[in-house]
């Protein structure tokens, strides 16, 4: 089973919620993540996307983003969301996907840096929300835009597990 196969059997049993929403994890270089979803059972009254489903699938996106990030560095820790913002431009009519990627296409120094001296740190994260079949280099314009957060504690060695 590869990496992304077992990251998502893993999401899927620790958080439930991304198993109801039919979350599905295509694609991780060690830079970007996309992680799409199918509108049926996330639709909401008038048959588009539901807004609080889009936002899981971003923020699962951007979680996912973070733990991959730190288990490629070979270090395991609690990841958690502080805040985030949606910003919805068209109604999700189709399955849709989220992309995230790293700031400046890796993983930054101060980040980094303070995971190695404090155990601890922030990522701020974008995630650009899609309609159609997923891809890490969209052409279309994005339906929502996500930005958050992201706090890592209690870093330490997978090696020490």
């Amino acid at each position: 089973m590869t990496q992304l196969a077992l990251f998502e059997k893993r999401i899927h049993e620790d958080i439930p919620l991304t198993r109801a929403l039919g979350v599905r994890l295509n694609h991780w270089d060690g830079r970007v993540l996309v992680v799409s979803a199918p509108l049926a059972p996330n639709q909401n009254h008038q048959g588009t996307g539901f807004g609080g489903s889009v936002y899981s699938v971003a923020v699962t996106a951007a979680w996912g983003l973070t733990e991959l990030a730190l288990a490629d560095l070979g270090l395991k820790g609690s990841v958690v969301v502080q805040n985030g913002t949606i910003d919805y431009r068209e109604p999700v009519t189709t399955d849709f996907y989220a992309l995230c990627r790293l700031p400046g296409d890796e993983i930054p120094e101060r980040f980094r840096k303070s995971l190695a001296r404090h155990g601890k740190g922030r990522l701020d994260l974008n995630v650009t929300v899609y309609l159609g079949e997923p891809t890490p280099e969209p052409t279309a314009d994005p339906v929502a835009l996500f930005h958050g957060r992201f706090v890592v504690r209690d870093v330490h060695s997978r090696l020490s597990l």
